[in-house]
């Protein structure tokens, strides 16, 4: 059984001045809760607030569910349209469709690619190089969306 708490009272509390949970004394009770209170440890009085770790102790966060990818989160940095993505991605669907695994080459930073070879990256999974950017790169389109990979590094 727990007393009532009246002024005078000592109360676990946020200090908003130690921005830390103290001991605080009550100085002020309204609607039989506490409204004002003395910090112990700095002396200062400030409205009463509850502890923080009492706050994150008593309501667990949910589980979130899994978020579906749709194409509009599929954009990138760049401003690219939902047309162009569906088109990318029945681009990309039309080359690695019904492909055996053994037209991909894997992807190595040391590789030399060309446009239209068939790659496959250990992270985006399987792709088609569409686009050479210069020497040291090249713009692969894979599922998710297009990226651009280094290649010739001759490590």
């Amino acid at each position: 059984m727990t007393k009532p708490l009246t002024a005078g009272s000592e109360i676990d509390g946020y200090c908003t001045k130690c921005k830390l949970d103290l001991n605080h004394r009550i100085v002020a009770i309204a609607d039989a809760k506490p409204a004002r209170a003395e910090c112990l440890t700095c002396h200062t009085q400030h409205n009463y607030y509850k502890p923080k770790s009492a706050k994150a102790a008593k309501a667990p966060k949910a589980e979130k569910a899994p978020r579906v990818k749709r194409v509009k989160d599929l954009k990138s940095t760049s401003r690219t349209s939902t047309k162009t993505l569906v088109g990318q991605r029945l681009h990309w669907e039309k080359c690695t469709a019904g492909r055996s695994p053994n037209e991909f080459v894997t992807y190595s930073l040391a590789g030399i690619f060309d446009v239209g070879q068939l790659v496959s990256h250990k992270k985006f999974g399987d792709g088609v190089v569409t686009e050479i950017n210069d020497v040291r790169k090249v713009t692969v389109l894979f599922g998710e969306g297009p990226k651009l990979l280094a290649q010739a590094t001759g490590t």
